[in-house]
């Protein structure tokens, strides 16, 4: 079974990915969702924003070569949006942008496989829209050996109306070796969600069973929140990955299985215009256990309330953290890990980073670590 990671392609989850061990990326089938890329700088204030979508092509070209495939996908994300994206996914001449595109990356990364992108233009006849849509399945299902197609479950209730109509090609294109993966994309979960949306999904997978037998569906989505402390306390305290335990429910009423995906256990709200980090921020170093939770520790800063600053050194606290973290009782080792290891480290030693953007990436590549040590030892995850 494939362990299906999406990156939202921001630094935190490159730098995670960067770090991981190459045996590791050998097991992951990575979801790359193209967005704009940061903001470049310009001293004109009044001038239009531009954005660097090139590194997130670079990227793609460069930094995934050592994984199973690397499928990638258009940011469905409106704060991730620019003009270069909007372009990408237009319907026209059979989604010629978007084909064109993927066949670019694909030569540059032979493991590069694309999505089916469903973006109809407004006004187009419904003639038009199954043309263009047909033209980019019939372009990729001639060129590759994997298509994926990813299916907002909570938002896009006619998602089975597409694949209906694709049917019959894509059951052609299963006859073979040739593989075609429905992504479930459950994205936000909140905690304890996990059985109300393994029931919604239930008669979901049986219809796409029902249309296309032979497709590999996925099931993804991420609890992890954008504040810890909206759903537990200030100092310390432990949370179930529900998308874990959602892949659990699903598997439970299904005699085929669905294949797990998330994503690293990261809140998809990235925060490029987040402002600079204040002096009453705490540092929290977050731990993934090997019973499908996270637990986290935060320090709070020492603070002159008369002079406004900062009293104590931001890697002293999450040196403090780190300690919390290692000395808990829920710690235990997590191998093969750049991640375990900067913990142990920064408990010992001195913290290899001192800001939140470093401690996400720390967190989400042990969380993939996990992931992926409790698939090999066909455990699923809990």
């Amino acid at each position: 079974m494939n362990y299906h990671l999406l990156l939202k392609m921001g630094d935190a989850e490159i730098r995670a990915w960067k770090n991981l061990s190459s045996d590791r990326k050998r097991q992951i089938s990575v979801h790359c969702e193209i967005t704009r890329g940061r903001k470049k700088p310009n001293k004109d204030k009044l001038a239009p924003a531009e954005y660097n979508i090139g590194k997130q092509y670079w990227l793609i070209e460069n930094e995934f070569h050592i994984c199973q495939t690397c499928v990638v996908d258009i940011t469905r994300e409106p704060t991730l949006f620019s003009t270069e994206t909007e372009d990408l996914g237009r319907s026209a001449n059979g989604y010629h942008s978007w084909v064109s595109k993927v066949a670019e990356l694909h030569e540059k990364n032979p493991t590069v496989r694309p999505t089916l992108i469903v973006n109809p233009t407004e006004g187009d006849s419904f003639d038009q829209f199954q043309s263009d849509l047909f033209a980019q399945f019939d372009s990729f299902s001639q060129k590759y050996d994997r298509i994926s197609y990813r299916a907002s479950v909570l938002h896009d209730e006619g998602f089975l109306d597409d694949i209906d109509l694709l049917s019959d090609r894509i059951n052609e294109f299963c006859q073979g070796d040739c593989v075609f993966e429905v992504v479930l994309d459950f994205e936000c979960l909140q905690p304890s969600t996990a059985p109300l949306h393994a029931s919604y999904a239930a008669p979901i997978v049986r219809d796409i069973r029902a249309k296309i037998p032979k497709a590999v569906v996925v099931c993804l989505g991420t609890s992890f929140p954008k504040s810890v402390t909206a759903i537990g306390d200030e100092a310390r305290d432990e949370f179930r990955l529900e998308e874990a335990h959602l892949y659990r429910e699903i598997n439970r009423t299904h005699n085929e299985p669905v294949e797990y995906g998330d994503y690293g256990s990261i809140n998809p709200i990235r925060n490029d215009f987040a402002p600079p980090v204040g002096i009453h921020l705490r540092a929290r170093v977050d731990f993934p256990t090997d019973k499908g939770t996270i637990y986290y520790h935060r320090v709070a800063p020492r603070i002159d309330r008369v002079r406004k600053v900062l009293l104590s050194a931001r890697s002293a606290m999450y040196k403090a953290a780190a300690k919390n973290v290692v000395q808990d009782k829920e710690f235990s080792v997590i191998g093969d890990s750049w991640g375990f290891d900067k913990v142990e480290e920064a408990a010992s030693k001195s913290p290899s980073g001192s800001s939140p953007n470093f401690w996400i990436s720390v967190r989400m590549e042990m969380h993939i670590c996990r992931r992926l040590d409790a698939i090999a030892a066909r455990q699923e995850p809990i």
